[in-house]
């Protein structure tokens, strides 16, 4: 590969890797709020009387929040994988841009 080809290589895998991490990061936050949304519906069921319906509204709301937090953790895990393959192949392109740089500015 020819070291333009290489270093556009590079700029692609470099502005994808930002990509996933910039995913992988709004996941992480989305995950908190998620969090801290089922800790209050717990607090609130814990106020209310255990036969009274609206806990069991709240029991499967939180339910819905925990199947939407298990989503986002299969969803991050992907993008995980996918950073480590970015980042193996990151590396490769800076070796083939170092390499195109000796052999064509060698003396």
């Amino acid at each position: 590969m020819g070291l333009i080809s290489s270093s556009f290589r590079l700029m692609y895998l470099t502005a994808y890797q930002y990509s996933l991490e910039s995913k992988i990061q709004w996941i992480s936050s989305a995950k908190l709020e998620l969090s801290a949304s089922s800790d209050e519906i717990l607090a609130l069921g814990n106020d209310l009387d255990p036969e009274n319906p609206a806990v069991k509204q709240l029991e499967a709301r939180r339910e819905r929040l925990t199947a939407l937090e298990k989503k986002l953790d299969l969803q991050k895990q992907e993008y995980e994988i996918r950073l480590q393959m970015v980042e193996k192949e990151l590396q490769s392109a800076k070796d083939a841009v170092n390499k195109s740089i000796d052999r064509s500015f060698s003396y």
